[in-house]
């Protein structure tokens, strides 16, 4: 007859596990999360970049441009002063208005790329799940005051390990 595990075997199996597949998510995590991140910060800097250009265009640009344009206005077209001053700043307010649209654009582009971690939430569901499930399971069969199904396999997983016939060894076992 078979011996009946322990406590104590489950829990060694549970504190080797359990680290394990939390360790094995949060790889995952990072790396489905780095390359949302990276298209994050480029649309937000072109964002700012594009409030930057902005500003400045709109005190200097916009100024020099607008004289310039009323003086050409004026001499060329023989528009009164103050109808090519008009002109000549609406005028650059457009121009300035189009290159803060085509900046906003590339910065949209780069935040949509963002997406979430969808493998890692699905993952993270999954293993919670089936923690949830063999808790309740032993909950379960501590009540009935029976042994597991998988009993005998938990405790020789934990004493001895199973040989591997594909050639690889599982880490601390020792080849022959």
């Amino acid at each position: 007859m078979a011996e009946r595990p322990r406590a104590s075997d489950y829990i060694k199996v549970l504190k080797t596990t359990v680290p394990n597949m939390f360790g094995q998510i949060s790889e995952l995590a990072k790396a489905e999360l780095k390359p949302a991140v990276k298209h994050g910060g480029i649309g937000a800097g072109v964002f700012g970049g594009a409030a930057v250009v902005g500003l400045t265009v709109l005190k200097l640009f916009l100024l020099t441009l607008a004289f310039a344009l009323s003086m050409m206005y004026h001499e060329l077209a023989g528009f009164n002063p103050l109808t090519a001053l008009t002109l000549g700043f609406l005028t650059t307010a457009v121009l300035a208005l189009i290159i803060m649209v085509v900046l906003a654009l590339i910065g949209r582009s780069q935040v949509k790329k963002v997406k979430a971690p969808s493998a890692t939430i699905a993952e993270t569901r999954a293993s919670l799940g089936a923690i949830t499930d063999a808790i309740e399971n032993g909950v379960s069969d501590a009540q009935h005051r029976r042994a597991p199904a998988d009993a005998v396999a938990v405790t020789r997983a934990v004493i001895t390990p199973e040989r591997r016939l594909d050639g690889w060894s599982e880490p601390g076992e020792i080849e022959d």
